[in-house]
């Protein structure tokens, strides 16, 4: 910034230091009853806080009515220390109703401690069962839950050898696993214990710089930004989370550093003859993969007044431009946008793809939230997202460099006071979605990023969507969510869950806070993908736009649209015949095979169906009852994935003479190759 002639932007510093949470820590004061130390920890998600009772075992903490499992129905646990295995039942088993293949959300810990707080414990003991547990007997290190609030009550893991005294762990789990029976009951055991753990933090930085503006317009602002941080070695926001290995962030968001540095210099340049002209403000924030953290704190201490923000521009993933196609998103925050990026998109001559409000998991969204109009200019989600292989040379830089001539092309004429536009609250559907899971209620509130580590519980807002279920019921920006249908509300998981347990039309009691003063209102809840498609309220560490797809604008039939599969390969989707369920084949990694997995819509839960061995396609329900599939695999000439075919020169579809049609678990063994099998709508 210094060397493109910006100014700093605080005071003779380019530098805005901000906390950020990195973790807990223990304190000194941390016991439970005669339990070594070495063989209990609390959780990073805990709060703090004493606690007394007696022990209840509630199995695996599952209360899912939709699968016809409850280990809390019946159960009585106010003022009880509740005992909970980790994971789920019948982990090995596809034919599981909880998967088998990957955990179903009713695995949450989150979700088992929402169970069991409003129930009335007083606290939750998480165990690893002898199954998981692999001999090891050991507790998890202490570890960052991310920037969400604590629990609300004390959350802890002790030993599967310290459990063991209590509950005959391994019977149970034999038990269970082989009649899916719930076997809650209570132990007779008092126990009483104390959590001591406090949040760690560590300064973060944003950095920004200032092209002055002269004349009338001086006073007034637009923002230029970007996030600078990224992954580290990976962890829990990788998409490889088991590999350690450097995540470069080179399009995650170097390309929008380098995007923003870029017309920076351009508009220093050509705003050097323009005696009325606004403020450009070039902001680089951290912390954006852990929450828009400091995009939320740069807006709650700006070096300049918010009021006076005439308009956000950020870039976030810019690095690969494909077909000549850039998305931009926040179009509808202000009328003024669609002009100005016509004459850009001409100018650059690229095609554009434009929609929706100012909202998405990108730095964009905390400037939006204050009444500031916004625009993301995005290139798209990939394969590289979020993993090692995003790195420098697999960019697009002639891409990048149309992006860079795209944004100054827009920039240019707001800075020079030529365009000013006028904030809109839009009511169209959200341009993004948020969680992977797209089951559940939709409220319409737009969580707080920058008061997401409070501890005093609650979910602080910044807006509500206008038309939703929340703005109707009369729930306002800067409420304090307190409680939904009766349950309390201490984070952003919380949240998540209660909407996740109500159905699209109930009518519920929302509480928020607002001025001091607890305020009640009713609220009749939507659904997702119906009158307006809503983003899960956990959303930091979702690839911008991932579930944007793009709707080109002269087309006029496609609405409702939502994503349903995240992540890996997902193809070849048929519908059972009462219209409830997709089969589709998929596979995550490079290496990994296709398998046909079946998508319940109702719950979003997908179920492996195929055997898991060698490569699978194109399977497809049985008409007119759906009560068989039919699939084609190349397990009857190996288990192992055959060689997949040299696409060095473009795509194409190996022709595996192994592949034979599979009907009901039994494969009709023929030679050559037999795939793509589909059935008749009349039977037979």
């Amino acid at each position: 910034m210094r060397a493109i002639g910006l100014e700093p932007a605080f005071g003779k510093s380019y530098r805005q230091k901000f906390p950020v949470k990195t973790g807990v820590s223990l304190g000194t004061n941390n016991s439970l009853g005669g339990v070594s130390k070495d063989d209990w920890t609390p959780l990073g998600f805990s709060s703090p806080g004493s606690f007394a009772g007696e022990i209840v075992f509630a199995g695996y903490g599952i209360e899912a009515p939709s699968l016809n499992y409850r280990e809390l129905e019946g159960l009585d646990l106010k003022g009880k220390v509740v005992l909970v295995l980790r994971y789920e039942p019948q982990e090995k088993d596809e034919k599981s109703i909880f998967d088998g293949r990957r955990p179903s959300r009713w695995s949450a810990m989150r979700y088992k401690v929402l169970q069991a707080r409003e129930r009335g414990a007083v606290a939750v003991i998480f165990v690893t069962g002898p199954l998981q547990d692999d001999g090891k007997d050991r507790v998890p290190a202490l570890a960052n839950d991310g920037p969400e609030s604590p629990a609300g009550i004390p959350v802890l893991q002790v030993k599967t050898s310290v459990a063991r005294k209590w509950v005959d762990l391994a019977e149970f789990q034999k038990a269970v696993d082989a009649d899916l029976k719930p076997r809650s009951r209570a132990t007779g055991v008092h126990i009483e214990g104390k959590v001591d753990v406090t949040a760690t933090f560590a300064d973060a930085d944003n950095v920004a710089g200032i092209i002055p503006g002269r004349g009338t317009h001086a006073g007034e602002v637009v923002v230029l930004g970007a996030h600078y941080d990224h992954l580290g070695y990976g962890g829990a926001g990788s998409l490889r989370p088991n590999v350690h290995a450097i995540h470069n962030g080179a399009d995650d968001n170097a390309s929008g550093v380098a995007a923003v540095l870029a017309i920076a210099k351009r508009l220093r340049d050509q705003l050097d003859d323009v005696n009325d002209r606004r403020t450009v403000l070039i902001t680089l924030f951290a912390a954006e993969e852990t929450g828009l953290g400091g995009s939320a704190y740069f807006v709650g201490h700006s070096p300049m007044p918010v009021s006076k923000m005439t308009a956000m521009i950020n870039l976030d993933m810019v690095g690969m431009m494909r077909d000549d196609r850039l998305i931009v998103f926040g179009t509808d925050s202000a009328p003024e946008w669609s002009e100005l990026i016509d004459h850009a998109t001409a100018f650059a001559k690229i095609k554009v793809t434009s929609k929706g409000d100012g909202y998405g998991p990108s730095d964009q969204t905390s400037f939006y939230a204050a009444r500031v109009p916004v625009l993301h200019l995005f290139t798209g989600a990939h394969e590289r997202y979020h993993t090692p292989d995003d790195k420098a040379d697999t960019l697009n830089y002639p891409g990048m460099e149309r992006v860079v001539d795209f944004g100054t092309s827009v920039m240019m004429p707001v800075a020079a006071a030529k365009v000013t536009p006028q904030y809109a609250r839009a009511t169209a559907a959200p341009a993004q979605e948020g969680d992977s899971r797209g089951y559940g209620a939709y409220l319409g509130t737009v969580p707080d990023y920058g008061a997401m580590e409070s501890a005093t519980g609650g979910v602080k807002l910044a807006d509500v969507r206008p038309g939703s279920p929340a703005d109707k019921a009369g729930i306002r920006g800067g409420d304090l969510l307190v409680s939904i249908a009766g349950t309390k509300i201490e984070n952003l998981y919380d949240m998540t869950y209660a909407l996740q347990d109500h159905k699209p039309g109930e009518t519920v009691d929302v509480i928020v806070v607002r001025n001091g003063e607890r305020v009640t209102l009713r609220a009749t809840l939507g659904s997702r993908g119906g009158g307006g498609q809503a983003p899960s309220p956990i959303q930091p560490q979702t690839a911008p736009g991932q579930a944007g797809l793009p709707v080109l604008q002269q087309e006029k039939h496609l609405k409702d649209i939502r994503q349903l599969t995240f992540g890996g390969e997902n193809a070849e989707a048929y519908w059972s015949p009462d219209g409830k369920k997709l089969i589709y084949q998929a596979h995550t990694g490079d290496n990994a095979c296709d398998q046909q997995y079946v998508l319940d819509l109702a719950t979003g839960e997908s179920k492996l169906v195929s055997s898991g061995k060698g490569r699978t396609t194109c399977g497809y329900f049985s008409y007119p009852k759906g009560d068989r599939i039919i699939y084609a695999s190349t397990e009857g000439g190996s288990p192992d994935c055959p060689v997949p075919p040299d696409r060095s020169k473009g795509y194409v579809w190996p022709i595996y003479p192994t592949y034979d049609l599979v009907l009901g678990g039994r494969t009709i063994k023929s030679p050559g190759y037999d795939a793509e099998a589909t059935w008749c709508h009349q039977g037979g």
